[in-house]
């Protein structure tokens, strides 16, 4: 059986471009009026024969756009106002390839999350290193346009500056207000010359030094409406037109009580009085693996193509390890960097082999498993060898040295 195609688009007369209409083409790309295009090429078709039926069907219909204020986002379910008068600068970008946690306690975790952010309650975001913790308030940041300040702590960094700090001009001394102090007490700006409370993200809170918590002191102070000012009078935080205070949403890998396994060394024990001011605790999971699976499918296409079995045999082994790792059978963490890692030397691997290894992905784990003292790697090893196919890993002291073909 013979089967015919037919384009029932147009062409446009000057530059052979196609469409079902080239009415826009011919002003945007040839900056002529339609009339004068027509006078050059009479009898020429600008609208194709199937848009003028469906223009006839519906009648010309179109449904109106809804205004700027009236935007919404579904976020897990829950429908949520998108604030489209707050510029992209003033908000978190969105982590590459970024989903929101579809099943799982991972989900269950984040709807939490979700729900307490969006009625503005403070929360305390606990979890592993690589459970999305920071991602998702950066998620929400940019899928929502909620204004945000970050900040960040790590041992060491002077944090005066994001506060007030002394200066001195030719009229004498005074204070220069940093970017967080002026965010707390003046708002953000949005591009209607509305002035918004922003979202406050305290990233890493457990990691912070002795002198670091004198300032966190003072922003969970802060929680209850006013701040401690540079002249030691307390300031009432900024309350916008819609009757918002700044929230505080601050995250850590440990519940604040330190890191039990040691892993997380700069991880330290948190003032009970300053936890019992950070809000609703939730604590944080690995993505379901078919949630993390479709985003590293999206983040490695090349791989998914070329050996789209890597990603199941991936699968088994990262729920293998990560139960292992829970257990403290292994001394080692592996989140969803150290899989990216995994996938990125597969994935050199595939650029510059001449054809698709069929280990490739026991090469790939090299990328991680190198980074473990002997007894872990070896312990990993055994984990991995039972999902994963090219053949078992060696346990001798000294691998043997596996060939790559680039020929």
């Amino acid at each position: 059986m013979t089967v015919t195609i037919t384009d029932d688009r147009v062409t446009c007369e000057i530059c052979g471009h196609t469409s079902h209409s080239i009415l826009d083409h011919i002003r945007e790309v040839h900056n002529m009026s339609v009339e004068d295009y027509l006078a050059d090429h009479p009898k020429a078709a600008t609208v194709s024969a199937a848009a003028l039926d469906l223009l006839e069907e519906t009648g010309g219909r179109r449904s109106a756009a809804p205004v700027a204020t009236d935007l919404t986002a579904k976020v897990m379910g829950i429908k949520l106002p998108v604030d489209a008068a707050v510029s992209p600068e003033h908000c978190l970008p969105l982590p590459d390839g970024y989903r929101f946690p579809t099943k799982g306690k991972a989900k269950t975790a984040f709807v939490r999350a979700v729900m307490a952010i969006a009625r503005r309650r403070n929360a305390f975001i606990w979890g592993m290193p690589g459970t999305g913790k920071d991602a998702l308030v950066h998620a929400l940041s940019a899928t929502l346009r909620i204004p945000v300040v970050m900040v960040t702590f790590r041992p060491g960094t002077d944090l005066g500056p994001w506060f007030y700090v002394r200066s001195i001009d030719e009229s004498g001394t005074g204070w220069d207000l940093g970017h967080l102090y002026t965010a707390l007490t003046e708002g953000i700006e949005g591009r209607d010359g509305k002035r918004r409370a922003p979202l406050v993200l305290l990233s890493d809170v457990d990691r912070a030094d002795s002198a670091q918590a004198e300032w966190f002191r003072i922003l969970t102070d802060s929680i209850s409406g006013r701040i401690l000012g540079p002249d030691g009078q307390m300031v009432n935080l900024f309350k916008d037109d819609w009757g918002n205070k700044p929230v505080f949403v601050c995250t850590a890998n440990s519940c604040g009580s330190g890191d039990a396994r040691g892993r997380m060394a700069s991880a330290n024990p948190m003032d009970a009085s300053i936890l019992d001011r950070l809000g609703r605790k939730i604590e944080a999971s690995y993505l379901h693996w078919e949630d993390e699976n479709t985003v590293l499918r999206g983040k490695y296409p090349r791989l998914a193509e070329v050996a789209p079995e890597c990603f199941d045999q991936l699968g088994n082994a990262t729920v293998a390890l990560r139960k292992a790792i829970e257990n403290e059978e292994i001394y080692a963490e592996f989140t969803h960097r150290g899989i990216c890692e995994v996938l990125s030397e597969c994935d050199d691997l595939v650029e510059f082999s001449s054809r698709v290894p069929s280990n490739l992905l026991k090469k790939g784990f090299k990328a991680w498993l190198d980074g473990l003292d002997e007894d872990s790697r070896m312990g990993a090893k055994r984990l991995i060898d039972a999902h994963i196919s090219g053949g078992a890993f060696s346990h001798s002291e000294d691998d043997e040295e596996e060939g790559y073909d680039f020929e």
